[in-house]
């Protein structure tokens, strides 16, 4: 079944409203026309000399009477008509973010950023112009033409009025013409701005990286390169909708010349008065403006149409992460994890990111990951939190598969810190209080030492009210890490993961988190992902990963023990200040060795 289009949705949702705008707006329409009918009886009574002063009294009266109907019956439909094109506006952009949020991260690594802006400004703002120029002047065109037709035809000269009326239907004829070169051009202008919007965003957000390697002017380039685009997407736009305007107005013209040269002799010979022909002319010039508005409006109808099938398109994607039929109702669970023969492949993607993982992570206990970048680490946290779906039966949680839980309760129910530590540009307290739940500001603090970020916040002129910039880069990359670290304490989460999440503080401050976690840790699952072999040596069991396989399995002593890649990369990771704590003393005369070589 073919889906209506949005704004056919929206007309016919709110059919009541616009009817009564439309209402309002065709009683102004019908006042309006009594004004031609004045001016006949004012310019006879004048040609005639019959006319008196009372007469005048009157006229002005009726003047000023008709002007007031005009004014608050065309007001009012005015504003009820665009009042409702706000309210498409408003749910049609709540209903697209919405939608936005439902979707899955593969989504946004394959859509520009820039595109969704153009989607919810430029596609959104044209489809708030038919709702309300578009509804408005099409009314007032239908209105307006049709009784104005027969008051000329009815009332003055019906050869006339067919003779004026000749030229108009070519308005038909350009708007068919016309239609799909505009609606071609007004896609490629919402691609243009996308791109262009990309562009800057990207700018803005590299702009230390373009700085430090002194890439302004080629960014420059790239800039002025696509900027040039859009002015030539907008070019062809505007000359199409200009030759169609110039066209639909040389058309209008030639019928008032028809009005002119052919009323003025029906006058000489007396078939029409001189207050008809004044009259008759009043109404064409009544004529003039919807005629040219019904171009406008025809252009603006086939931008919409393109904006309606882009938006469309965007809100039929469907989710593939969702709550699925049947799923357990549970508010919360414990932090047992059982993986079993997990394999996954990303879309498009030839290989495997993960291979055959068998994994048991009791509640209460803590699992270390290591590997080098591109073995799967992120990948597995990744299916733990549904940010993409794991083959059915392959990961349980509680002994519930993982598409038996709902979204909800599993990420409530799970701490995340990122690898990459995306702070919001609002202030440090809100940043760490970034969770459904409401949180006083005695939670926040201790969170914030649980951290050891604390004593940094403080020492800001605003402390925790501290505004934070675009992505929180006016804290330093360890400050953002920390705050991020304080973000996911706060939840008290039965599961807690962190992804990398201390590589960029120094040593000192690494160890006094790590004794932090494993006091408040207790009695919590705890999932540490690290390149550091010191961030995660403590974990109750530890897996290396290569490839999207576990290739070694242990605690950090019994993988020691072993000639394997995690010896390998503790020892490369060693230094002479670590060296002798870590090792077993049957490696000792070994790191003596590997001292002495650095030395």
């Amino acid at each position: 079944m073919k889906t209506r289009p949005i704004f056919h949705q929206h007309l016919f949702q709110h059919k009541w409203g616009y009817l009564l705008g439309s209402g309002l707006l065709t009683i102004s329409l019908v006042l309006q026309l009594g004004v031609p009918l004045l001016l006949e009886d004012f310019t006879d009574g004048i040609q005639h000399l019959s006319i008196q002063v009372s007469d005048l009294w009157n006229l002005a009266v009726w003047f000023i009477v008709l002007g007031i109907g005009i004014f608050l019956f065309r007001s009012s439909g005015r504003i009820y008509i665009f009042r409702l094109s706000r309210m498409l506006e408003r749910d049609l952009r709540t209903k697209l973010f919405s939608h936005w949020e439902t979707l899955p991260a593969d989504y946004y690594q394959q859509e520009r950023i820039g595109n969704l802006m153009a989607h919810a400004v430029n596609d959104v703002n044209i489809l708030r112009q038919i709702g309300m120029q578009g509804v408005f002047q099409t009314v007032e065109a239908m209105v307006l033409i049709s009784i104005t037709i027969s008051m000329m035809a009815g009332t003055i000269d019906l050869y006339l009025t067919l003779l004026v009326l000749i030229p108009l239907p070519g308005l038909t004829y350009l708007a068919y013409r016309f239609r799909t070169n505009i609606r071609m051009h007004s896609s490629k202008v919402q691609e243009a701005i996308g791109t262009l919007t990309s562009r800057v965003q990207e700018f803005c957000t590299g702009i230390r990286i373009i700085k430090t390697y002194v890439q302004e002017q080629e960014e420059m380039k790239k800039f002025t390169k696509e900027n040039v685009e859009n002015v030539k997407a907008n070019k062809r736009l505007i000359r199409s909708n200009s030759l169609f305007t110039s066209l639909s107005q040389g058309i209008v013209g030639l019928s008032y010349l028809l009005s002119v040269v052919f009323g003025s002799i029906l006058v000489m010979k007396g078939t029409i008065t001189l207050g008809e022909f004044v009259a008759f002319n009043t109404y064409l010039s009544f004529l003039v403006a919807p005629i040219e508005n019904l171009g406008k409006v025809i252009n603006l109808f086939q931008q919409g149409k393109a904006a309606d099938m882009r938006l469309s398109d965007v809100l039929a994607t469907t989710p593939d992460i969702k709550d699925e039929e049947g799923i357990f109702r549970l508010n919360k669970f414990e932090g047992d994890i059982r993986i079993q023969n997990l394999s996954f492949q990303y879309k498009n993607s030839k290989g495997y990111a993960l291979r055959n993982i068998n994994l048991t992570i009791k509640k209460g206990t803590s699992i270390g990951i290591v590997g080098k970048i591109g073995s799967g680490k992120s990948t597995l946290v990744n299916l733990l939190l549904r940010v993409y779906n794991p083959p059915k039966k392959s990961i349980f949680i509680n002994n519930y598969d993982i598409h038996d839980l709902p979204l909800k309760t599993l990420r409530t129910s799970i701490g995340y810190v990122p690898q990459t530590n995306f702070l919001f540009s609002s202030t440090i307290k809100e940043n760490i209080a970034f969770d459904p739940s409401i949180y006083q500001d005695k939670d926040i603090y201790k969170a914030a030492k649980q951290a050891h970020v604390y004593e940094d916040i403080i020492d800001f002129p605003e402390g925790f009210d501290t505004p934070l910039g675009e992505r929180g880069f006016s804290l330093s990359g360890g400050q953002r890490q920390r705050v991020s670290i304080a973000r996911a304490m706060i939840k008290k989460s039965p599961i807690m993961i962190f992804d990398d999440s201390l590589s960029a503080v120094d040593a000192k401050t690494e160890e006094l988190i790590l004794k932090t976690l494993q006091t408040e840790m207790k009695g919590r699952t705890s999932v540490i992902i690290s390149h550091r072999i010191s961030t995660i040596r403590k974990a109750d069991q530890i897996i290396v990963l290569d490839e999207g396989k576990i290739v070694e399995q242990g605690t950090h002593e019994s993988l020691l023990e072993r000639n394997g890649t995690y010896k390998k990369m503790f020892v490369q990771q060693s230094n002479e200040f670590t060296l002798e704590d870590s090792i077993p003393s049957s490696y000792s005369e070994r790191t003596v060795r590997i001292k002495k070589r650095r030395g």
